[in-house]
């Protein structure tokens, strides 16, 4: 009997240790491991010199403050298939080895900035409903798709800019931006930007672009008619 009870004893799991309520930082592979099983965490840095597993990372589904990916090298894929909300910002910078970042159930984020990633050939954030303030895809000399066509709101401005290689921009549920900004994008059809701007505009939505400077036009302003004052008896 007593052996019975020390195998078993030998055989029992380790407890998994608790999920962290503090800010995290991402190094290396133990400190992904460590979040493994985890839906929530307040905020996540990403920042190593090592290719990391993020298979570990497929329960997060809420980040309530910000996830920043970056300075990175050997960091060659960012997938988070659990993550439905980030509170804060989503800020991917300066990742020289990045080539994918896929969020594939991500619905809404406070803000988000991806710049500077210069091997990073796609963006698919096709569930992506809602930002509240920016959203900026910039300098990504590589970028050829960013998928966005579940976009429906941006609080703040819409930024795409200087990505050399991009050819396929999908906004096709997008209905309400607070400005708009697409430039120095030269695969781009020009007549891309046209009908986004028309179809924006026609919704009434706060300023859109002009195609041939990239610069905010700002919504025009119905003439105003002065009160008439009536004839004095």
């Amino acid at each position: 009997m007593l052996g019975i009870l020390a195998a078993c004893a030998g055989s029992a799991k380790p407890a998994r240790r608790p999920c962290p309520t503090a800010a995290i930082v991402i190094a290396g592979q133990d400190d992904v491991d460590a979040l493994a099983g985890c839906t929530a965490a307040h905020a996540i840095t990403i920042r190593t010199g090592v290719a990391l597993d993020l298979v570990p990372l497929a329960s997060l589904a809420t980040i309530t403050g910000d996830l920043r990916v970056g300075p990175s090298v050997a960091l060659d894929e960012l997938r988070l298939p659990g993550l439905r909300s980030v509170g804060g910002t989503i800020d991917v910078a300066s990742n020289g080895d990045l080539h994918g970042v896929f969020f594939a159930n991500l619905e809404r984020a406070g803000q988000v900035a991806i710049e500077g990633n210069v091997a990073l050939t796609t963006i698919s954030l096709r569930r992506l409903r809602a930002v509240s303030g920016s959203l900026v895809v910039s300098r990504s000399g590589d970028l050829e798709l960013l998928e966005l066509s579940g976009l429906v709101s941006v609080g703040g401005e819409l930024a795409v800019t200087d990505n050399a290689r991009l050819t396929l921009l999908e906004l096709a549920g997008l209905q309400h931006v607070g400005s708009l900004r697409i430039a120095n994008n030269p695969e781009l059809p020009p007549d891309f930007v046209d009908g986004l701007v028309d179809r924006l505009g026609a919704r009434a939505t706060p300023p859109a672009v002009d195609p041939a400077t990239g610069s905010a036009v700002p919504p025009t302003t119905p003439p105003t008619t002065p009160p008439t004052t009536p004839p004095t008896p």
